[in-house]
């Protein structure tokens, strides 16, 4: 959800125009609080919109946290190495609920659920 704010493309846009060395790292665990991402979304991911901002990514799975590790410090490096930004979409599930307020039983199934873990 958060990547469909103004305040994510408003940053990711002065951060490339201005060569900061930063890095936009999106945990995607598949919703925006209750809507799922095919609902919020028609593109490949997040990711895929870095180069429409001119900066690199990375999709890494988010579940690996070897995988992870890596992809930070190769982001950083380059980020440093460039001075320019880079996005790196972590895919991933969110097992639980968005928050204590959510009963995510109420739009997703156990089957999805245990199918994912």
């Amino acid at each position: 959800g958060a990547a469909s704010t103004i305040d994510f493309h408003s940053a990711c846009n002065f951060a490339s125009t201005i060569q900061t060395p930063m890095i936009f790292f999106c945990r995607n665990n598949g919703y925006a609080i209750s809507t799922p991402t095919n609902d919020q979304y028609a593109g490949d991911g997040i990711v895929s919109r870095a180069p429409g901002y001119g900066m690199a990514g990375i999709r890494v799975d988010g579940n690996d946290l070897f995988a992870v590790h890596a992809a930070v410090r190769e982001a950083r490096n380059y980020a440093l190495e460039t001075s320019s930004p880079v996005m790196i979409e972590a895919m991933t599930y969110r097992q639980g609920h968005h928050s204590t307020s959510d009963d995510s039983s109420r739009y997703r199934d156990g089957e999805e659920v245990r199918l994912a873990t």
